[in-house]
């Protein structure tokens, strides 16, 4: 009897398998294309760790009017090749990543400011999100995260729109 139930097992694994791998190989895996389902599936597992495991605390920077413009030209100079001036993941750029590079405007920016930070300090894997741990240092993300914070509302100049409650 319990040969029956182990071959059965194997057997229901093998077909699993089986089904996967010519699920695999029969995606599309051009980064010009809609992902198919087995892709998407993979990508989400691989990227689910991306969000990182830190404890939830909030942004320590005052969103003064000096950190808000240096959070800005930080976005300008590090971000928005990729990710857009406006953050809608429509970088000036040209080219077209796989995983897609993320809108950072609510609501598909559903991260919070510490995750957020540990995303642009470490990096996320198999995607071109790089980390930024040896180019800025944790005030300068902090301020990065400050301006994406204020991304739906930018000014029509393209500079930082004033702190909050009108204080700088």
């Amino acid at each position: 009897m319990k040969k029956a139930i182990a071959g059965v097992g194997l057997a229901l694994m093998g077909t699993a398998i089986l089904f996967a791998l010519v699920s695999f190989w029969r995606e599309n895996w051009g980064a010009n294309q809609t992902p198919g389902a087995v892709e998407r599936f993979l990508a989400g597992w691989l990227l689910s760790g991306s969000r990182g495991q830190s404890a939830e605390m909030p942004n320590p920077v005052a969103p003064t009017a000096a950190n808000l413009t240096e959070g800005h030209d930080l976005y300008l100079k590090q971000c928005a090749f990729c990710h857009g001036e406006d953050g809608t993941g429509g970088g000036r750029s040209g080219v077209q990543f796989y995983p897609p590079v993320p809108s950072l405007i609510p609501p598909q920016n559903q991260l919070t400011d510490s995750q957020m930070h540990y995303v642009i300090e470490q990096g996320v894997r198999y995607t071109a999100m790089p980390s930024f741990d040896n180019a800025l240092n944790e005030e300068q993300i902090w301020k990065v995260v400050l301006w994406v914070r204020r991304l739906p509302a930018p000014t029509t100049e393209g500079t930082p729109p004033p702190s909050d409650g009108g204080n700088p």
